[in-house]
């Protein structure tokens, strides 16, 4: 016998059963508490990035400190000639300029196709097999025997570590609202500044031990075998993206996750699908991607003095032991967390700042190069002291982090100014090591801090320039679209406002058509 006609027609979403599921599901999700949620995120996430982040910094100043503990004249990373003017023995460290910078060769040939292809595999346990690598070869350094040799193993060493920075930033995109990125980029950056102080001080343990073996070998293990080990956290324990299935999360918490990821209108989230050329195209052609680039680099020509020489610098302040000069710069890590903390707590507490807060943030750096450059290093403590607020780079560069984060949308196009950022970070750090000349300590390094003064004044401009484009922009868009948000002044939209008049279902279709921050004309653009 056939149902009545009207049950003929019932889908199964009508019927009772199915209806009561939808409403209990719809009732579980609104139950999650978001704020609990979000600690939750916080304690599995950031503690695995800032390890990892705190490894990559760590690998690359042990080169630092190995320079101190006699890799140079074991792998002869410096030459002697005779001034033919003088007569006199004249050192020449350029082959330690060249092996550190030579790091940064593979990294900046390797950093925007790795970008493009984290967003097509899965990104966390690609970047568990390549930060394994990574830990191998970082011990592979032991059996290098010449100048040669180093800078070899350092252009692979680059190569694979071009990956993750650029990875952690598309991983942060994809779990956390726009509003939030600005503080768990600052969480996880401050590694730099954490790893710091902690490498100083386990390279000045490694360099008080008595054997045979040689110290600078000791510290190179010791950072290959932590980076080893720190990959099983990528490999077995982050899950791979909001809506992965996993022990962390239940299913109602994956669907919040994957609700407020999607409020950024930042594009697809997660990982897969095909590069969209289009998108490779619109980001040729956004001269906000070639100013997040140049800025990159203009802020990274300030680790000239800061990582490469650093504990050298330190040491010529005084009569002070290569021990002692590791120790003495221990606190620099301290306040380059300190200032990150501060500055992404500023971001978070006064909506569209970044590119007022970025400029600020340069101040500290000029003001510890200008004591340096002016103070008499007759008495240490002054000049030491202008060295630690050196430190202090990474605050704009997590500010340029963040604001790039937050004002592009596709996800091609976010991975490939993710990749242009970081080329601008390897440009920065190649040109950094010969703004330091050895033969300028009578006249206290002049040219390096004459070109930290030009590159951070050009970045704190660039800033202002990107306020004023993207405030215009904002306008723009205010006026044209009828949906816009309702604030009186451009200036003050945020992402939670322009999410706001957009429905559930137009986000869905936003990601699911991958919209770029061009195409969606409901994207707000973050100042």
């Amino acid at each position: 016998m056939l149902p009545p006609p009207d049950a003929q027609h019932a889908t199964p979403a009508d019927t009772p059963a199915v209806v009561e599921k939808s409403d209990q599901e719809a009732a579980a999700i609104a139950a999650v508490d978001e704020k609990k949620l979000l600690r939750k995120l916080d304690f599995l996430m950031m503690p695995i990035l800032l390890i990892i982040v705190g490894l990559q910094y760590y690998d690359k100043a042990v080169l630092n400190s190995a320079a101190i503990f006699g890799i140079i004249p074991d792998l002869h990373l410096s030459t002697t000639h005779i001034d033919p003017a003088t007569g006199k023995k004249i050192v020449s460290t350029l082959r330690y300029s060249t092996a550190s910078s030579s790091f940064y060769w593979g990294y900046i040939a390797a950093v925007l196709p790795f970008a493009l292809l984290l967003k097509r595999v899965n990104a966390v346990k690609t970047l568990g097999v390549l930060v394994l690598l990574w830990g191998v070869v970082v011990c592979l350094t032991v059996v290098c025997t010449s100048y040669q040799g180093l800078v070899v193993q350092r252009v692979f060493l680059g190569v694979l570590e071009s990956s993750v920075s650029p990875g952690f930033v598309l991983l942060t995109t994809m779990w956390y609202k726009r509003s939030e990125q600005a503080t768990r980029l600052g969480i996880w950056y401050s590694a730099t500044g954490i790893w710091s102080s902690f490498s100083g001080l386990v390279n000045f343990g490694l360099g008080s031990a008595h054997g045979s073996y040689p110290a600078w070998k000791r510290q190179y293990l010791f950072a290959g075998c932590l980076t080893i080990l720190a990959s099983s956290l990528l490999l077995f324990v982050l899950p791979s993206s909001p809506s992965t299935p996993n022990r962390f999360f239940s299913e109602q918490e994956r669907a919040v996750l994957v609700r407020r990821t999607r409020s950024n209108m930042g594009g697809r989230i997660g990982f897969g699908g095909a590069w969209d050329w289009k998108q490779v195209k619109e980001a040729a052609c956004d001269i906000k991607i070639y100013i997040f680039a140049l800025m990159g680099a203009g802020i990274y020509i300030c680790n000239g003095a800061v990582t490469a020489f650093a504990s050298q610098i330190i040491k010529s302040l005084g009569s002070y032991s290569s021990l002692q000069a590791i120790a003495l710069g221990v606190p620099a890590g301290i306040f380059t967390a300190v200032f990150i903390y501060f500055f992404t707590f500023l971001s978070h507490k006064f909506p569209n700042s970044l590119t007022i807060l970025l400029p600020i943030s340069c101040i500290p750096v000029i003001v510890g190069a200008a004591i340096i450059h002016g103070a008499s290093w007759k008495h240490p403590g002054v000049p030491l002291f202008g060295n630690y607020l050196l430190a202090t780079f990474g605050s704009p560069y997590v500010l340029l982090l963040a604001l790039a984060a937050s004002n592009v949308a596709g996800s091609t196009k976010k991975a490939i100014t993710s990749g242009a950022i970081f080329v601008g970070y390897c440009v920065g750090n190649i040109v950094a090591p010969y703004t330091v000349f050895i033969s300028e300590k009578p006249v206290k390094f002049r040219s390096t801090w004459i070109a930290l003064y030009v590159s951070l004044g050009i970045v704190m401009l660039f800033s202002l320039l990107l306020r004023f484009i993207l405030a215009r922009e904002n306008r723009l868009r205010q006026s044209t679209t009828s949906s816009a948000p309702t604030s009186s002044d451009p200036e003050k939209v945020d992402d939670s406002c322009a999410s706001s008049v957009v429905s559930d279902e137009e986000q869905e279709r936003i990601e699911r058509e991958d919209l770029t921050d061009r195409e969606n004309k409901r994207f707000r653009y973050t100042l």
